[in-house]
Formats: structure tokens, C-alpha cells, sequence
């Protein structure tokens, strides 16, 4: 099986929900006791699925909407009264969200929840004897916690470090975000060596030293963001360390998000199961698919027909780029391959007929509006809308590309970047080599927009749009937002706020 049914075993075992910083005040008591206490290394990994169930959350809990929603890759319009749900695509996508916005709200509690799992797992297993296993596994979930808290710390700036499971303690105040990168920084320094160096069945799921890795790289790339201090060295170094591994490399591009992807893909380093029965939470296909599409993909139940790529994104594919698959647009078809209909109006999908936020609806035609992207692809086995895609969080050719700018940031050995660039164009454009970079073609604006290409719709895009300063630029309907530099992080929630008077919020909200 692609899931490894441990940590859902795990978690099935440990429920809880604990909120971190938002409620200090709930008691949560360990259904492990001496006797039952782990003590093999398959015990062990079933003991630390609630980490893995908290980091599924983090997905399904807008932390991803945060990510994409206010990019130029992602537009989420209103169909004629569908998809308007109270403004909270219109404010991101506009850049006018409010500490009270509740996908803002959700991120914050589902990230502090999966730093509360990692901190309840931890205390646990600190006060076991040394043996076999534990120092694996303690590497483990600290890493696990330094994941939580990097997207804490680029989605919110400078927050909490909590590192104990302590529920007497006062409620925290909140670290710079100097602080808490370094934290990361040095978690991942002092327990990469500890975890596993292989990607397989065993490890897939779970942090390995590849993914530890690619998390510093990641890390180390933006760090000029982040601090004010750029390393750019440092993220060549660890994109080296990641590639000295030999355990992974680039293969089809539409197999590894498909729904039976797992282990047997090589490209992937860190991905986060889902199982349509026992781990629910991936419904990304049913999002932007029109709801005729139901009869395309003999799906169980109609999509949703909400979420598109932005006009301006889509042009940056040419048609002889293998990547354009990924997108419906263009007359549309049933699964015997008959034009489809729906409510009279013929389904052809307009990736540019955007005159207005709202595009209307009331005759249907206002829903045909947008290309759609099927990067994760409909999944017809998927139950109650729930499918079994893995999500990707790390991959192969991202840490190719990271080096490469980390090259390009440094001015040094372009020859390398480009041949690095050009594993993943050769990928993308089989048939052209003309299409491949050249030392004279490959720069950061170039980079940019190759990185934008190849990760569309991979929660990078709002990441790279800040270090490469593009986050203010206007974009469809969004006219520039220079002189709002503050938005680059968002702020705290008014609820957590209000629960922990020890928070200031951030600067410019």
C-alpha cells in the first residue's frame, strides 16, 4: 500500500486536537501508558501518526489557499453568486485581507495544532530508554516541527517558539522571525544526521535526509527574506546534499500526482499521503473542475466549477510544452468522447473571458470562464469527494532549480545552471531542443518563470513572487499594491489575539 496504515493506526490510536497557542487551557491525556508503551521501530512509527493526520489537516485547512490565492497563478471567480463565500477570494486575491479572515484564522490553528502533535509525541518519547529506533524517530518529529514552524514563520513572520507540552505554562509571546528561523535552522542541523538517507517504501511519508535537506535549502534560499541577510551559498550547499543522496531523479511529469502515486515515484522527496478512506482531506480536482466533468472522468459526484489558472499565467506555456496537459480548456468532452452539453450550453472552457471579478453565471456561460488544471488528476475511485493523491511538498526538479538560482544569485558557474535548467526543459520540451536555455537566456527573470511553469498550483508560487520582489505587481483586476511591503506576511488572527494577550500584531495591520 502506498499509505503506510501505521500512522493511521497511530492516529486512530492518540486522537487529539490541540491548538497550540490558541488554547492553552485544554487538558489532552496520553492514552499510552507504561505498559503498552512503544518499543519496536514499528511501534514507534505508529506512535507519531498524529503528526502525519495534523500535517494532512494542514493542507485541507487553507494554509495552501494562503499560498496561492493572493499569486497570479490562481483565480478563484465569482460565478454569478457561486464561489463568492463571504469575500475570502475576492480579499486575497485583491490583497485586502483582515486579521478576522477565516482561511487566515483556519492556517494559523491547523499549523500551532501540528507543532502541539509534534510536542505532545516528543514529551513521550523523551522520557523512554535509549534503544534501537529512538533517536531516529526523536530526529523525526523535530524535523517534523521545524516543517510546521517554516510555514508558520513565512505565512506569519515572527511567532511562538514552543518546544514543550505543557499546558500550565503562561501563554507565550511571540519570537522575531530572526529567532525563529534560526530555531529551524538549528533543529535541522542537529537531527538530519539521525534520520534515514534511502527514499522507499518504509521512509515515503515521513522525513528522510533528503527532505531535511531540501527543507534547509529551502530555508537558506530565502533567507534574504526571512532576515534581511542573504546565504545563497548555504542553499547551494544543501541542494548539493540533496543531489549527493542518489536517491532521487526527475521522471514523468504527470505520473507523480496522479492518484496511485506513492513510493514508486522517484522524483518526489517529501509528500504527504491521502487515502480516500483513511486519510481525507485532498479534494483539489473537484475544486476546479466544471460540473460536467463528472461524465469525463466517471467521477462518484459533480465538481465544484470554481478555481482556474489566471489568464496572463497561462500564456506562459506554448503549446509544444508537455506541461499545457495539465489544463482544460477548449471544447469539452464526455468519456466516450462526445461534446458535452450543460443546461443547454455547449462546455467550452474560455481561458481568457474575464471581464470582471464576477463573470456572471445566469445563463451558465459565466461558468465556462477560466482554463482548469488537472496537475492532480481526477481521481474516479475518490469517495465522498475525497481522493487518493498524494500532495507533493518536495521534488526533485525544485531542488535543481533552487541551485541553479542559488548560482545565478552568486554570479558564479552559469554553465552549471543551465545544465541544471535544461534537465527540466529537455523534460518539458522533448521534441525542441531549441527550446533549451542558453548562458546567454538563463537569468533570474527567465528562472522565475520556468519555476512558475514547472511548480504551477505546488503552494511555491507566493514564496517566489516575494524574493523576487513581483508581489505588489498588479495582476488581473489587482492594481499594484507598492508601499504594502507588510503584506508579505499576514497578520495574527483577531481570535488568537484575543485568547493570548501576550501577541502584538504584525506591523501594518
Amino acid at each position: 500500500m502506498k499509505l503506510n496504515c501505521l500512522y493511521i493506526a497511530g492516529a486512530l490510536a492518540f486522537a487529539l486536537n490541540f491548538t497550540g497557542c490558541t488554547n492553552l487551557d485544554e487538558k489532552v491525556y496520553s492514552s499510552y501508558t507504561d505498559e503498552n508503551f512503544p518499543s519496536s521501530p514499528e511501534q514507534y512509527a505508529s506512535m507519531t501518526g498524529p503528526i502525519y493526520v495534523a500535517a494532512q489537516k494542514l493542507f485541507d485547512n487553507n494554509l495552501y489557499e494562503l499560498q496561492e490565492m493572493g499569486t497570479d497563478e490562481i483565480f478563484v471567480p465569482t460565478r454569478g453568486g457561486d464561489w463568492y463565500d463571504g469575500g475570502r477570494y475576492v480579499d486575497m486575491h485583491y490583497h485586502i485581507w483582515t486579521p478576522s479572515h477565516i482561511l487566515i484564522k483556519n492556517a494559523w490553528d491547523s499549523g500551532f495544532s501540528g507543532i502541539g502533535t509534534c510536542n505532545q509525541v516528543l514529551s513521550q518519547f523523551e522520557a523512554l530508554p535509549d534503544n534501537d529506533g529512538k533517536a531516529q524517530t526523536i530526529a523525526e518529529i523535530k524535523i517534523m516541527r521545524a516543517w510546521f514552524y517554516f510555514y508558520m514563520m513565512d505565512t506569519f513572520g515572527g511567532v511562538p517558539i514552543v518546544t514543550k507540552f505543557d499546558q500550565s505554562v503562561e501563554a507565550p509571546s511571540a519570537n522575531t522571525r530572526q529567532e525563529v528561523f534560526d530555531f529551524i535552522a538549528k533543529d535541522l542541523e542537529e537531527n538530519t544526521e539521525y534520520l534515514s538517507n534511502e527514499a522507499n517504501n518504509k521512509t515515503y511519508g515521513r522525513p528522510t535526509q533528503g527532505m531535511a535537506y531540501t527543507l534547509a535549502a529551502k530555508l537558506y534560499l530565502n533567507a534574504e527574506v526571512y532576515t534581511g541577510k542573504p546565504q545563497w551559498e548555504k542553499a547551494e550547499y544543501y541542494c548539493d546534499k540533496v543531489i549527493a543522496l542518489n536517491q532521487y531523479q526527475l521522471g514523468d511529469y504527470f505520473d507523480m500526482f496522479k492518484p496511485d502515486n506513492g513510493a514508486k515515484d522517484k522524483e518526489p522527496i517529501f509528500s504527504v499521503p491521502f487515502d480516500a478512506n483513511k486519510a481525507k482531506g485532498n479534494r483539489w480536482f473537484l475544486r476546479t473542475l466544471h460540473f460536467s466533468h463528472q461524465k469525463t472522468f466517471s467521477l462518484s459526484q459533480a465538481p465544484y466549477n470554481g478555481w482556474c489558472v489566471a489568464p496572463d499565467f497561462f500564456d506562459f506555456y506554448t503549446d509544444d510544452d508537455i506541461r499545457k496537459k495539465i489544463f482544460l480548456y477548449g471544447q469539452q468532452y464526455d468519456a466516450s468522447g462526445n461534446p458535452m452539453i450543460y443546461n443547454g450550453v455547449n462546455v467550452v472552457l474560455d481561458p481568457y473571458g474575464f471581464d470582471a471579478f464576477d463573470v456572471g453565471g445566469a445563463d451558465d456561460k459565466g461558468r465556462l470562464v477560466g482554463a482548469r488544471c488537472i496537475k492532480y488528476y481526477p481521481d474516479k475511485d475518490a469517495i465522498g469527494g475525497w481522493a487518493n493523491n498524494d500532495f507533493v511538498v518536495f521534488r526533485y526538479a525544485d531542488v535543481l532549480m533552487m541551485k541553479a538560482e542559488a548560482l545565478l544569485r552568486q554570479g558564479k558557474d552559469i554553465a552549471t545552471a543551465v545544465e541544471l535548467m535544461n534537465q527540466i526543459r529537455s523534460r518539458a520540451f522533448p521534441n525542441n531542443p531549441e527550446m533549451l536555455f542558453t548562458t546567454s537566456t538563463l537569468n533570474l527573470e527567465s528562472l522565475y518563470e520556468e519555476r512558475g511553469r514547472e511548480l504551477i498550483w505546488e503552494m511555491h508560487r507566493r514564496v517566489d513572487m516575494i524574493r523576487f520582489g513581483k508581489f505588489e505587481d498588479p495582476m488581473l483586476f489587482k492594481p499594484s499594491t507598492k508601499g504594502e511591503e507588510y503584506r508579505r506576511i499576514f497578520p495574527i488572527p483577531t481570535s488568537v489575539l484575543a485568547s493570548n494577550p501576550n501577541l502584538d500584531q504584525n506591523t501594518g495591520y
